[in-house]
Parts: C-alpha cells; sequence; structure tokens
C-alpha cells in the first residue's frame, strides 16, 4: 500500500479486551493505515497462488500462499478477481483496495495475516506469540506447543518482521511483547524462505538480558550481502548483535570455504559501514 502516512493502529499480539471497537481476546494480525485511506490499492508482497472469499462482518479477503508462508489481506472493498476465485500473483501484483466491503463499523485499514506451515515453525526457533489457524482469541501458545506444531497445520505468528519497512506505531499497548514500543520490528524474515526471529525486539525499557538477545540473533543464518543491508536499518545494539552472530558462526562452525567467507567478509564490512556512519552522526 501507499506508504505516506502508514502507521500501524492495532499491533500484533495484544489483548484488545474492553478496548473499544475491538473484538475479545488477543489480535493475531497488524492494522494498518495510511494518508490516502479508503481506495487504497494493495500489493502482495509475495507470489504464489491466491484465493479470495468474503469475510461475513471482515470485508473481502485475498490469500495468498508462499511455499510454507501465506499471507491473508482482510477489510477490503474490492479484489482483482471475484470472491471464491482463484489464481496465481507475484510480488507486486495488487491484490485489492482498502475499504472495508459490507462491514457495519469500521475505520477503512488493512489488517494483515502472516501464517507459518507448522513444520516450518516448529523447526525456525519462533519463540514469540502464536496460535493455531481459527484455534480462537485465547491465551498464546508455550514453547513446548511451538516445537509439537502439526506439521500440515497453519499457525499466526508476528507480521512486522516480513515487512518491507519498520511502520509507526501509534497506539502502543503496555502488553506488547518486549514492552511497549513506537516502531514495528526490523525487517529479518523473508516469504518462503523462513530466515528465523528478530535479532531483537526493540523496548523502550529494554528488558531483555544480553545473554538472551544474543541467544536470539545467533538463531538467524548467516547473512549474505543483502542481509548486512537489511540489518543495517537497525538499532546500533542490534548491528552490534549482527555482527557478533556473523564472527560467532564463522568460529564455531570453521568450515567456510574460500567464497563463503569472502562473502561473510563483505557482509560484515556493510554493516560496519552502517554503524561507523551512525556513530559519527552522533558525535558532537
Amino acid at each position: 500500500m501507499a506508504p505516506g502516512g502508514q502507521r500501524i493502529t492495532s499491533p500484533y499480539g495484544v489483548d484488545r479486551t474492553g478496548r473499544p471497537g475491538a473484538s475479545r481476546g488477543y489480535h493475531q494480525g497488524v492494522d494498518i493505515v495510511n494518508s490516502q485511506g479508503a481506495g487504497t490499492k494493495i500489493f502482495s508482497g509475495s507470489s504464489g497462488p491466491v484465493k479470495y472469499y468474503g469475510f461475513n462482518g471482515g470485508g473481502v479477503v485475498a490469500d495468498v500462499r508462499s511455499d510454507d508462508t501465506r499471507f491473508v489481506y482482510l477489510h477490503m472493498a474490492t479484489t482483482i478477481l471475484g470472491s471464491g476465485e482463484s489464481g496465481s500473483v507475484a510480488a507486486g501484483d495488487q491484490v485489492g483496495t482498502m475499504g472495508c466491503e459490507g462491514m457495519r463499523v469500521c475505520a477503512p485499514h488493512l489488517h494483515l495475516y502472516t501464517l507459518l506451515k507448522g513444520s516450518s515453525l516448529s523447526a525456525s526457533g519462533y519463540n514469540g506469540r502464536t496460535w493455531r489457524e481459527r484455534s480462537g482469541k485465547g491465551v498464546p501458545m508455550t514453547a513446548d506447543q511451538i516445537k509439537a506444531a502439526a506439521p500440515e497445520t497453519w499457525y499466526y505468528v508476528n507480521p512486522e518482521p516480513f515487512l518491507p519497512r519498520q511502520i509507526p506505531i501509534s497506539n502502543p499497548y503496555p502488553d506488547m511483547e518486549g514492552g511497549r514500543r513506537t516502531t514495528s520490528l526490523p525487517k529479518t524474515c523473508t516469504p518462503g524462505t523462513n530466515q528465523g526471529v528478530p535479532s531483537e525486539i526493540p523496548s523502550t525499557a529494554d528488558t531483555q538480558s544480553r545473554e538472551k538477545a544474543i541467544s536470539s540473533a545467533a538463531g538467524i543464518p548467516t547473512g549474505a550481502p543483502d542481509h548486512a543491508v537489511k540489518v543495517a536499518a537497525q538499532p546500533r545494539r542490534s548491528l552490534y548483535l549482527e555482527l557478533a552472530r556473523m564472527n560467532a558462526t564463522e568460529l564455531s562452525a570453521n568450515t567456510l570455504d574460500y567464497e563463503s567467507q569472502m562473502t561473510a567478509a563483505l557482509a560484515q564490512l556493510v554493516a560496519l559501514q552502517a554503524l561507523d556512519g551512525r556513530t559519527r552522526g552522533n558525535r558532537p
């Protein structure tokens, strides 16, 4: 969707019980608005088969599957195919427009779901708030339940690491993972390839221990230069973690061939350059 004025009005994984205009229970997607409002074109962030259908009380929906990942675009006014029709889209293709068609009470917004197949979820090391699809909006799954996820079942996960850019959160909730924060997580995941969990959960109250943050960062596969470019937009602390993770991976594996070593070295240079520029910018 057009990025002008873009912000998240309702974050993922928060309990919205008792909030005006919100359904009872936990929010299993993110609500995104922008300055254009109704009629904004919505584009797919991934390639794959797409199904369209009407959702009772929820507008029209596009459901795009990309290997082990699904993105579901809710509360739209129109879609590029009719309800019940199927087709395919490429990343960047329009799937519909924002507008809450048929909904009794709705300020125009995009509600975005992200789902992982159980086989990938259980192997990914993901430890955020998770729910099995259509299981209701009750208490999130435990870590043991995530590890035991049914291989062919779909599970809701946080869409924020898949977004193309970080988006301001205009309505921080007190029960957000990692504490109240005013921006979405950095992009650390790619549709269909499942590049792990975010390296850091930004928080205005930094409650993560250093060991926990580094342990989380180490779960992400070592990045090539394009990965380093993506993490360059993260806070300075995340860059330190990224560099530490790259070095730790090389030391622990010690099996990289010459080409891989050159790629890893270039990735570190990209991250170091971003870190150096950020440090220089803060000098008096």
